[in-house]
């Protein structure tokens, strides 16, 4: 897809340059007094001074709409310094390309000039469009002039008015004058765009060369580049050839080190403010640091990165210097890259076990090795050794990995997958890899080799640079969460572990990505798989008149996941942040919450639609056939969704209220869309439709305060007195801490029953979640002060008549002890 755009912008500058050009070579000829190819009338006289006062308009507009535009001069300044680059990064491709360098220095090879190639086309498309509002507004002016030279002609012969032949002769001349001038802008654009057509082409020409060395570092995989490590013929060229080539080496050493050093456009300047900057910023958070521990605040582990300030910020300078972006000279880059692992190691020595510390030292000095015979651009007989001596060093550190099984026995220090069955079995496969590598080096296979064996290697170093970028990155962001003015943030303080478990597994991905990226960019397979994945995402689903992309499908659920994920966002900023300094209830909170959740969600859907293509004007028609579906098949559904809004929008039950509902009782703990959930007090959670809470009886205990009135029954024996009996329970009420005293507690007299005269203590407390303890308390505390009092709790009194007489043996009467029933023998007649 890419290719395909690229090519588009080529053709049309490419059609506009030779418009240009056909219209400058129509139209330089004729001087600029001639006459138009089909004259027009002469002016009146009596038009004559009204004619003139519109051409002098018209030329205050031409000379302010063409005045030296800011953009060109900056394109005229800049152009010597571009073809001195072009200068040199042309003689140093070519050398690069020359030494046989590996996939991945061609590809930053090809970056660098295809940004070139980019900024020299933008450049030439401005001029082009430039030239062409010249040449439309010189034409405009021609035939103006011819329409004066008549009206001269005319107004001459006429024997007009002096003052009238004088306005035409000035007119005349103020548009000759614009003609000269516009003629004249326009020869220096057009000069301009010779010279960056020429650039241009060099361009092209440096990416066919670069192209060219693509197909034949592929083309040429399985092929025997030079003979076998053993042969004689191999170490004889290698003794005639090796000198000047080293030599060769050095020079263009040199020279990219004294360019990148002495030329400011190659970015060292901006490196250096880059690394003081970062210098500062990293020394004030190891400061921060500092300062938190001393006063005893606890911050993450992860902050301790910044111990080593200078290290991270020369290791994030240094690897960017290195980047594909970079303007800095290939060999200068790979330069770069080495001394950069010095900080990594730096930082990454405090982090991990010591065992596989040795491991990444034994990897890094591999990869030192590698960066080395890649300086040497393909020398003879000593690249092949190279890549052999790798593939051998990287075998046995491997297998000694696998034969005592390090990555189970150090946890935490590996990720987990390589911890589980895949971690060996991953090893193993690299362990072929490299034996196929160093096999293809030895027998002569250079391009195979060049491949296999330093595509591991840069696949590690890679990883362990990603792994402490990400550690330095997940440091700012713990120092910048606990500094302000994110500190003053109420979600930030309540879930700062949260949010950094959150950022952890952005970096986490973000590093993969751009691990994967880049070695696949490294062993010459990202434009092919992105070529495989926009094919993938072309392929079409078709049904009838409708016609659905893989693409449409997957930017579909990406912004229905991107609508929920923001959400979720919002609602947790809106939960923690704002709810709580305005004051929000529970209950109200919530249902604000689900309402932002509906309404982004269905925003989301609405634009997901509208990238899967879908004419949104025939939503409508859809919305309306689905209704009536829904109005047969799904009302029960339709009908508890609408309760469920009613619920949000009317607020009668709130989340964390107390309801009672069809027999059921219990706390409100969601509102959904079609259910809420409410949990009894036995602690079953319970899945009522919402239709229950808008049709049914539903008692809402705290509705509108969270008071709860407590009932307690009491009966005491027929002797105490009543006032006294009321005081009692008055003052017991009042002495409990969780009673309110306003309203205060009653004791009422409530009748005479068949064992005890009846009362009850009627109090309120605000604390309605613990009413049944304080009920107990209650009913505890009032038997204590019952019995303080002199009062008691009566027995139920029952009287029993048994039928029957002295010869039953029953007593006539027997009055057992205490009182609590009476029996009564009944004698039959």
């Amino acid at each position: 897809m890419a290719k395909v755009l690229h090519a588009i912008g080529l053709a049309g500058i490419f059609f506009l340059t030779v418009a240009v050009g056909d219209a400058r070579g129509q139209t330089q000829a004729p001087p600029p007094h001639a006459a138009p190819a089909a004259p027009a009338a002469a002016i009146p006289a009596a038009e004559v001074i009204a004619k003139s006062s519109e051409v002098a308009s018209f030329l205050g507009t031409v000379a302010e709409k063409f005045t030296p535009s800011a953009e060109i001069e900056k394109i005229e300044r800049t152009l010597p310094e571009i073809t001195r680059q072009i200068d040199l990064d042309f003689t140093d491709t070519s050398v690069t390309l020359g030494e046989q360098p590996p996939l991945t220095t061609i590809q930053a090879e090809q970056t660098r000039w295809q940004q070139r190639h980019l900024q020299v086309s933008s450049w030439l498309t401005v001029l082009t469009q430039r030239a062409v509002e010249l040449r439309a507004a010189y034409d405009t002016l021609s035939r103006s002039a011819g329409i004066w030279a008549q009206t001269r002609d005319a107004v001459q012969a006429e024997q007009a008015p002096h003052a009238i032949v004088q306005q035409v002769l000035s007119t005349l001349e103020a548009i000759q004058a614009a003609q000269a001038q516009l003629k004249s802008r326009e020869d220096a654009v057009l000069g301009l765009q010779g010279s960056l057509a020429a650039e241009l082409s060099r361009c092209d020409e440096m990416l066919a060369q670069i192209t060219r060395a693509q197909k034949s570092a592929v083309a040429g995989m399985l092929s025997r580049e030079n003979p076998p490590i053993w042969s004689s013929e191999l170490w004889a060229r290698a003794r005639a050839t090796l000198p000047d080539r080293l030599s060769s080496i050095a020079r263009g050493f040199w020279t990219n080190i004294r360019e990148y050093l002495t030329d400011p456009a190659r970015g060292l300047p901006v490196h250096a403010a880059l690394f003081l900057a970062l210098t500062l910023a990293t020394g004030a958070a190891r400061r921060r640091k500092r300062q938190w521990a001393a006063s005893g605040i606890g911050v993450s582990a992860v902050v301790n990165v910044f111990d080593r300030p200078y290290s991270a910020a020369l290791m994030l300078v240094l690897w960017g210097a290195s980047a594909a972006f970079s303007p800095a000279p290939a060999r200068v880059k790979d330069l770069l890259l080495a001394v950069a692992f010095v900080p990594v190691m730096r930082l990454v020595r405090p982090m991990v076990d010591p065992r596989v510390l040795s491991m990444i030292s034994a990897g890094v000095l591999l990869y030192m090795v590698d960066l080395v015979r890649r300086a040497l651009g393909g020398a003879p007989l000593i690249e092949q050794a190279l890549l052999v001596l790798e593939s051998v060093v990287a075998m046995a550190a491997l297998g000694w990995v696998l034969q005592h099984d390090r990555l189970r026995h150090i946890p935490g220090q590996v990720p987990a997958i390589l911890r589980s069955h895949f971690g060996p079995a991953l090893l193993k496969l690299l362990v072929v890899a490299l034996v196929i590598g160093g096999l293809a080096a030895g027998l002569g296979f250079t391009r195979l080799a060049r491949l296999i064996t330093p595509a591991v290697l840069n696949g590690g170093a890679l990883a362990l640079i990603l792994f402490a970028a990400a550690r330095v990155a997940r440091g700012s962001l713990a120092i910048a969460l606990r500094a302000r003015p994110l500190d003053r943030l109420q979600m930030v303080r309540k879930h700062c572990d949260l949010l950094e478990s959150w950022a952890q597994r952005l970096f986490f991905w973000a590093a993969a990505f751009v691990w994967a990226r880049r070695f696949l960019e490294y062993i010459g397979l990202l434009d092919p798989v992105v070529e495989l994945g926009n094919a993938i995402l072309e392929i079409r689903l078709e049904r009838g008149s409708i016609s659905i992309s893989i693409e449409d499908i997957l930017a579909f659920g990406i912004t229905v996941w991107a609508a929920y994920v923001l959400s979720a966002f919002i609602r947790f900023a809106l939960q923690e942040e704002v709810y709580p300094r305005r004051g929000v209830a529970r209950g109200m909170s919530y249902a604000y919450s689900r309402l932002v959740h509906y309404v982004i969600l269905a925003f989301g859907f609405l634009v997901g639609l509208g990238v899967l293509g879908l004419d949104l004007s025939k939503v409508s028609v859809l919305a309306g056939a689905f209704g009536v579906g829904i109005g047969f098949g799904l009302q029960d559904v339709v009908n508890n969704f609408v309760c469920g809004l009613i619920l949000l929008f009317e607020r009668p039950v709130h989340v964390s209220d107390i309801v009672e509902v069809g027999g059921l009782q219990g706390e409100v703990r969601r509102i959904g869309i079609r259910a809420s959930t409410v949990r009894t007090y036995q602690g079953a959670d319970i899945i009522v439709p919402n239709s229950q809470f808008i049709t049914a009886n539903v008692t809402n205990w705290t509705l509108s305060d969270q008071l709860r009135r407590i009932d307690l029954p009491v009966g005491v024996n027929y002797g105490a007195a009543p006032q006294q009996v009321i005081e009692v329970l008055e003052t017991v009420a009042l002495a409990n801490e969780r009673i309110l005293k306003e309203p205060p507690p009653r004791g009422l007299f409530m009748g005479y029953g068949d064992s005890s005269i009846n009362f009850e203590l009627r109090a309120w407390t605000d604390q309605f979640d613990n009413w049944g303890l304080i009920r107990s308390e209650l009913a505890a505390a009032v038997y204590d002060a019952v019995y303080a009092a002199g009062m008691s709790f009566p027995f139920p009194q029952r009287e029993v008549r048994v039928l029957g007489g002295p010869e039953t043996g029953v007593p006539e009467t027997s009055q057992p002890k205490g009182g609590a029933e009476t029996l009564q023998p009944i004698r039959g007649k």
